[in-house]
C-alpha cells in the first residue's frame, strides 16, 4: 500500500491549494497509515539509527557512512535544507542526496515572536518550519491586535506572506487580536488560517457596513424626492391653470348660448 505524504493527509482544502474547494477534513485512516509508518521507521531503526546533523554542511561535511545511510539535518538557518538525505557512495567518498524537506514527525510547529510591529508579524519557529507549501501547521500567539485588513507574518527571516482566513479572505479589523491563539499553514506567498478570527470583529465590520449601506439609501431617497418635487409642483400648477382656463372658457360659452345679443357674449341686453 503507498504510503500518502503529511501534506497531502493534512492539507487544508478538499482541491489542494484551491480554498473556493472547502475546508479538508483529515481522514483518520489516512492519518494512521502515515503514524504506522513512521513508526515502523523508528522502531527499525531507519531514523533512530540515521545521521542527525543540525546544518546541512555539518552533514556535507561527514561521509563515513555506506551507500544508503539515512542522514537527518533540524536546524539549518535556511529552511530548505532541513530534512532527510540519503548517502550516495562507499563510506568516506560521494555525496548526501536530499529526499525530503521535512522530517516525519515535525509536521507541528510553534512560532514565537520575536520583534513584531502592528500588522506586521516577525516570529521564529521550533522547529524550524519546514520548506514545502503545507508540510507543517503552524501554531502561534497574536502579538499585536491588527489595525488593518492587509497583516503580513514572517518566519525565520523568510520573505513575509500575507495573512488570509480559512475561505481566502482578508481578516477584519481587529479580528486578530493580540494573545488569541491562531495555527495554519504556509501557501505560496499566503498564509491560512485554520483557526477563525474574532467573531466580535466581524460583527462590529458587518454592523458598520449595514450603517454605511443606509446611509447610502437615504442618500439615494434625498436625492429622488429633490428631483422629484419640481416636477410634481410643475404639474400641480400646470393642472391647476388648466383649471382655470376650463372654467373662463366654460363661462364665456354659457354667455355666448344663452345672450339675447350674440354679437356681445357675457351681456344680456334684454336685462
Amino acid at each position: 500500500m503507498t504510503v500518502p505524504k503529511m501534506s497531502e493527509v493534512a492539507r487544508d482544502f478538499v482541491t489542494d491549494g484551491v480554498p473556493s474547494s472547502g475546508s479538508h477534513e483529515i481522514r483518520k485512516s489516512q492519518l494512521r497509515s502515515w503514524g504506522t509508518f513512521v513508526e515502523n521507521m523508528i522502531d527499525a531503526g531507519g531514523l533512530g539509527g540515521a545521521t542527525w546533523k543540525a546544518t546541512r554542511s555539518g552533514l556535507n561535511a561527514d561521509l563515513a557512512y555506506g551507500d544508503g545511510s539515512l542522514g537527518v539535518v533540524y536546524d539549518d538557518s535556511a529552511s530548505a535544507n532541513n530534512g532527510l538525505y540519503v548517502k550516495v557512495g562507499a563510506s568516506g567518498s560521494g555525496s548526501w542526496s536530499q529526499i525530503t524537506t521535512f522530517l516525519p514527525g515535525y509536521q507541528f510547529v510553534t512560532a514565537t515572536d520575536t520583534e513584531s510591529v502592528v500588522n506586521a508579524f516577525t516570529m521564529e519557529t521550533n522547529p524550524r518550519l519546514p520548506f514545502g507549501d503545507g508540510a507543517a501547521l503552524v501554531e502561534f500567539v497574536v502579538p499585536i491586535t491588527n489595525t488593518s485588513g492587509t497583516v503580513t507574518i514572517s518566519f525565520d527571516g523568510d520573505p513575509p506572506l500575507t495573512i488570509k482566513t480559512a475561505s481566502g479572505n482578508s481578516p477584519a479589523v481587529g479580528g486578530l487580536i493580540a494573545g488569541m491563539p491562531v495555527s495554519g499553514v504556509k501557501i505560496g506567498e499566503f498564509f491560512f488560517m485554520r483557526s477563525d478570527q474574532a467573531s466580535a470583529a466581524l460583527l462590529t465590520q458587518i454592523e458598520g457596513l449595514a450603517v454605511d449601506v443606509q446611509e447610502i439609501v437615504d442618500e439615494a431617497e434625498a436625492e429622488l424626492i429633490a428631483a422629484v418635487e419640481p416636477i410634481r409642483d410643475a404639474a400641480q400648477a400646470a393642472a391647476t391653470e388648466a383649471l382655470a382656463y376650463a372654467v373662463m372658457v366654460g363661462a364665456a360659452v354659457y354667455d355666448f348660448n344663452f345672450d339675447s345679443d350674440p354679437a356681445t357674449p357675457g351681456y344680456d341686453w334684454n336685462d
